[in-house]
């Protein structure tokens, strides 16, 4: 009844390459409709035991902020992390517009929970050279990434950061732009020549992520062109990091936005581009007496967003958080921001998500909250549950596009949890031209043998069939039948 059978001329529309890649379920790539089923954002679950990195030496002030990068070194395993300290002590006595204000500083972890700190001894901090400063003279809002190999002429790795101290070549010209420095070991770095490379201003995360499939970099930074606030998100893009294109606002805020969109750092996971989207919640007449209805006021959080292309990007309709403030506590170091850090490591089957935490407020709420602590947190995920398609007792489907099954799969995996007597089935049906919607015989969801429990790769299997051998290579749909369950991603083996 509900198919295309009987369109002698209908022209079949161009299925989904699918291949063997897991196919992640928060936006419309491969499903075509949900009916009783919504999509459902997964927070990471903090690590009970606090912060993985605090202040513990003079050097380190209050402690390091999300304005950086961590990775995992591909060649031997260890996990590093580059970031932003500025010393209070100087900021209050002479200001941010001096070289000892903001140092950048660097560790480094084997197993990315117990962090150590490097005595690099190269610049003098607090009468000492005994610390881990990598960088001292303006530096703020660094971003370290990999070099691709076509540039390893100038170093494996580069680093992107705002640089207020150096004069522009013509005094009309403002101080907020920023320069590029390039490293072989992430430690020693050298000044581009080409700097500084950009004029305006991006007083955030300043993410660059490389893209391999069109060989140019990303810039996900602010809008410094507005219309009149510049806590936006903006991107731009280059081949060669010197000449960038012209900046256009990416994250369009609208009537369900806090005040702020603050900064977005992007990581690489699969196929996607998934955006840590800070939302600092103000009211917009908070100076003037005038406070949120639910006290958030200078509280910034981190939303979930997600991209095919690292340019158009989705959310949620509804905005879930996925990054969320603790409450105010003695122990409690993201009470006040809660910021995501590129990049996310997977581990196994673990997603690690580190977030800067800060244990007060941001302005111009600040002054209701001291002293001020900082610190680098852990939260961590299942692999690929970052978003699930999710049923209730009542039950729902999710169908599909039309999607070519592979020519060599045998058969279908989920990730897939169910609470209860709940349950995963899956109908196959017919997704090409006329063919459209028709169920093969011994197909549907009466012969699916259902899937319970919880696990991250389990096979679906059916009564009449050990094997998808019969539609290798064929157009089809996937229909899925859920009940009080969650659906997180699927792939053909």
């Amino acid at each position: 009844m509900q198919t295309m059978r009987g369109n002698t001329r209908l022209i079949p529309g161009e299925p989904v390459q699918v291949g063997s890649t897991p196919q992640l379920l928060m936006d419309r790539y491969v499903v075509d409709d949900l009916n009783g089923c919504v999509r459902r954002v997964h927070e990471p679950v903090k690590r009970p035991e606090g912060p993985v990195i605090v202040s513990e030496h003079p050097y380190e002030d209050v402690g390091p902020t999300s304005f950086g990068t961590v990775l995992r070194d591909s060649s031997t395993g260890r996990y590093r992390m580059w970031t932003s300290i500025g010393d209070t002590q100087v900021i209050r006595e002479k200001g941010k517009g001096v070289p000892e204000a903001k140092r950048g500083h660097y560790y480094e972890s084997d197993d990315g929970i117990t962090w150590r700190r490097p005595d690099l001894g190269l610049f003098e901090c607090r009468g000492s050279k005994a610390n881990n400063v990598f960088l001292q003279g303006g530096i703020d809002h660094l971003f370290v990434f990999e070099l691709p190999e076509r540039l390893h002429d100038r170093g494996r790795y580069a680093m992107i950061h705002s640089d207020p101290l150096r004069d522009p070549p013509d005094p009309a010209l403002h101080h907020a732009k920023h320069a590029l420095a390039f490293s072989d070991d992430g430690i020693h770095w050298n000044d581009a020549p080409e700097n500084p490379i950009f004029y305006g201003r991006s007083d955030t995360n300043n993410c660059v992520v490389y893209n391999p499939d069109r060989d140019v970099f990303m810039w996900y930074r602010r809008a410094t062109v507005n219309a009149g606030e510049v806590r936006r998100i903006a991107y731009s893009e280059s081949e060669d990091l010197v000449a960038w294109t012209q900046p256009i606002n990416l994250m369009g805020h609208d009537e369900l936005d806090p005040m702020y969109l603050y900064g977005m750092p992007v990581s690489r996971y699969g196929d996607l581009f998934l955006g840590y989207l800070f939302r600092l919640h103000v009211h917009p007449r908070f100076e003037q007496g005038e406070m949120l209805p639910d006290g958030r006021d200078g509280r910034m959080d981190t939303e979930l967003a997600w991209s095919r292309d690292g340019v158009t990007w989705e959310r949620h309709a509804l905005r879930p958080v996925f990054i969320r403030n603790s409450p105010p506590g003695e122990d409690a170091f993201d009470w006040g921001h809660a910021q995501g850090m590129a990049n996310l490591i997977e581990d196994g089957d673990e997603v690690r998500v580190y977030y800067g935490g800060r244990a007060y407020l941001h302005a111009p709420a600040r002054a209701f909250s001291d002293p001020m602590r900082r610190g680098i947190c852990l939260a961590t995920l299942k692999r690929d549950r970052f978003v699930s398609v999710h049923a209730d007792n009542d039950g729902g489907f999710m169908l599909t596009r039309p999607i070519v099954c592979p020519p060599d799969a045998n058969e279908l995996h989920v990730n897939a949890s169910t609470e209860g007597e709940g349950f995963v089935r899956v109908a196959i049906r017919e997704g090409e031209g006329a063919r459209d919607g028709a169920w093969p015989d011994g197909w549907h969801f009466d012969q699916s043998v259902p899937f319970r429990g919880d696990r991250l790769d389990d096979t679906m299997r059916w009564s009449n069939a050990s094997s998808l051998s019969a539609f290798a290579g064929r157009t089809i749909r996937l229909h899925f039948w859920l009940e009080n369950a969650h659906l997180y991603s699927f792939r053909f083996e």
